[in-house]
């Protein structure tokens, strides 16, 4: 599954109400299989997510380099997320960083 992590290392990744939405530049489309993206978040979650892929005609951006400090705000919420173990899972899996964290309590 080279291809599939490569173009979601390139995707916009959120989530939504249990379900992964990948934002993906229009050159990735063809490595984004369904199967292998639910192969992957089972593995990670332990359970299956309802998944939307939505191509985009941007381009890619470049890759986020390893070793990178995130970029994440350093409040209460950003701490709870980073430290949920799917989370991880998904840093470590996939790479990059998380960018902002919204409070969906309020």
């Amino acid at each position: 599954m080279t291809f599939t992590a490569d173009a979601i290392e390139h995707s916009e990744v959120t989530e939504l109400n249990g379900e992964l939405r990948f934002t993906t530049p229009r050159e990735f489309s063809i490595a984004m299989r369904e199967a292998d993206i639910n192969q992957a978040v089972r593995q990670i979650a332990g359970k299956p997510l309802k998944i939307k892929v939505t191509i985009s005609d941007a381009t890619a951006p470049d890759p986020p380099r390893l070793g990178a400090a995130p970029a994440a705000q350093e409040d209460e919420v950003s701490r709870r997320a980073l430290a949920n173990p799917e989370v991880q899972s998904f840093r470590d899996v996939f790479g990059g960083e998380v960018r902002t964290v919204r409070n969906l309590k309020e």
